[in-house]
């Protein structure tokens, strides 16, 4: 009994003595391998190979690749910089298996305009539902200015409760054209509408949906929320090679080091309430994480305010 158990201790201390052995190799290698991105993704995989890590099957890495299914899925919607005419948008909910709604209402986008930016809001209607939302009569008196037959409106120095208020919305109603953002707030959020299970995959799956602003095309200053999502080590080995040119902007020891960091998107869950992060690469912040609340909220969930983290500075200095 006595043998088996120094036995038991000894290979206990060749583990310990071989997994130590493995970090100081990793980190003596990184050390080493050349400031060039490529040459340290060969030395990581070359690495994890050696404890059989190439192939990632953690949940993080699985919530990477719903991410990268979401973003392809949009993208073959997507052509030209516009997004393809359709009747809706349900094909938006086929990568995420763990959402659904009502049998009755459909997924449907909208675009919010100004005069200096356009964006796409996601909203739901009933099926079949013809009639079309005007939010605002196309005569209204100063101080408002109106445009584009009702579309588009303008405002000089008014407070807000001089505004005009829109007219109310409802789900057999359905809208065709840009809306300001005003005629907005009266548009329902979809979220009371999901059933999102409080998981690590349905928490992930409803900030992806979520992210549909940021995905979808945009116009003019809008384009200050364009992302490149990191949801697979390719995504940031691509995002490196783009700027490698970059030579007196970018820390690239310091953005090269991530490619060994585990920066594939997480979720974390305490009770009711949760914590999801991802990492991205913006153009006017550079590498960032973001870092989102979300709460259980009856058979949905709410989405907080996000917060995103610089972790490598970048502008590419384009002004719109």
């Amino acid at each position: 009994m006595e043998e088996k158990q120094n036995i038991s201790e000894g290979n206990n201390q060749e583990g310990e003595k071989n997994s130590n052995g493995f970090i100081q190799d990793l980190n003596d290698a990184i050390r080493k391998a050349p400031a060039r991105a490529r040459l340290r993704r060969i030395v990581r995989d070359q690495m994890m190979e050696k404890i059989g890590l190439k192939k990632r099957t953690d949940i993080n890495a699985i919530l990477g690749e719903i991410g990268c299914k979401f973003r392809s899925n949009i993208e073959s919607h997507i052509k030209d910089y516009r997004l393809q005419k359709c009747d809706d948008v349900e094909w938006l909910l086929e990568p995420l298996s763990e959402i659904s709604h009502p049998d009755n209402y459909v997924l449907d986008a909208y675009q919010i305009s100004t005069h200096w930016e356009s964006i796409y809001e996601l909203y739901f209607h009933i099926k079949g539902a013809t009639s079309i939302y005007v939010p605002f009569d196309n005569q209204l008196k100063e101080p408002c200015r109106i445009q584009n037959e009702g579309n588009t409106i303008s405002f000089d120095h008014v407070d807000e409760e001089d505004l005009p208020k829109p007219k109310p919305f409802d789900k057999s109603m359905i809208i065709k054209e840009h809306i300001p953002p005003l005629a907005s707030k009266a548009i329902p959020d979809i979220w009371e509408e999901l059933t999102v299970p409080f998981t690590i995959v349905g928490i992930w799956q409803a900030i992806l949906l979520n992210e549909t602003r940021a995905m979808f095309p945009k116009g003019w200053h809008a384009d200050y929320l364009r992302k490149t999502y990191v949801f697979s080590y390719d995504d940031m080995h691509e995002i490196i090679r783009e700027h490698e040119k970059d030579y007196y902007d970018i820390d690239h020891n310091k953005l090269e080091s991530y490619l060994i960091e585990d920066i594939m998107p997480s979720v974390k869950i305490y009770g009711e309430k949760a914590v999801a992060s991802f990492y991205y690469w913006n153009d006017w912040y550079g590498f960032c994480r973001m870092i989102i609340p979300v709460e259980k909220y009856g058979a949905s969930v709410k989405i907080g305010v996000y917060n995103h983290e610089t972790l490598v500075e970048y502008d590419c200095g384009i002004c719109y």
